[in-house]
């Protein structure tokens, strides 16, 4: 009996190391991941060899985890803090669609909250940019051990909603484990079991 059935993939087969990702402090600004995440694109556009990722982690002076950024997270934190409130948008798109901001007073304070909806993305980045990575990064939640097996990594992916969850070795963070983990394993896979693939 093979190992994918006898014991099943453990997630530390498949992870990636914690150290190939770089970081970041909660107080270094949007500018400085921003930097970083056009360095490693650039890289894997010129097919440099390497491990390049498109999220970067957030860790205090003690080294420890306490965020992570990713392309979503940064493009996000655009957005400036007093149209983030979900009530506000929907009124503003309410208005919008009724005409009324031509005529409503009560109207103004949504349209100066909403007024960055007009301006260029470049005024946008320059304005945004100097945000502090604390504001704008995501939690991260070490929920699945080395040792277990991947369908319960698939598991917390999409039930629980984490796209990257980390991977942790006797209580410390030792690595990540994501979708492209997981598809390369499946390939594998389809490469060493042809019939998974084929039309029965």
């Amino acid at each position: 009996m093979t190992e994918e059935r006898e014991q099943g993939i453990r997630v530390k087969k498949i992870m990636s190391p914690i150290e190939e990702y770089d970081t970041v402090g909660p107080e270094d600004t949007m500018r400085s991941a921003l930097r970083i995440l056009k360095k490693n694109y650039e890289k894997i556009q010129a097919n440099i060899p390497g491990k390049y990722h498109k999220t970067i982690f957030v860790v205090d002076e003690s080294k420890n985890i306490v965020g992570k950024l990713s392309i979503y997270d940064l493009i996000r934190g655009l957005v400036p803090e007093p149209a983030r409130k979900a009530e506000l948008s929907r009124a503003y798109y309410a208005a919008v669609s009724s005409r009324t901001l031509e005529v409503a007073d009560e109207i103004g304070e949504i349209q100066h909250r909403f007024a960055w909806l007009h301006t260029s993305f470049l005024d946008l980045l320059q304005k945004e940019a100097d945000k502090k990575v604390k504001e704008i990064m995501s939690p991260v939640y070490p929920l699945v051990d080395e040792e277990d097996r991947i369908n319960k990594a698939i598991y917390v992916m999409f039930y629980e909603k984490i796209r990257q969850p980390l991977v942790t070795r006797k209580g410390k963070v030792v690595g990540v484990v994501n979708l492209m983990d997981v598809f390369r394993r499946f390939l594998e896979l389809t490469s060493k079991y042809p019939s998974l693939v084929e039309e029965p």
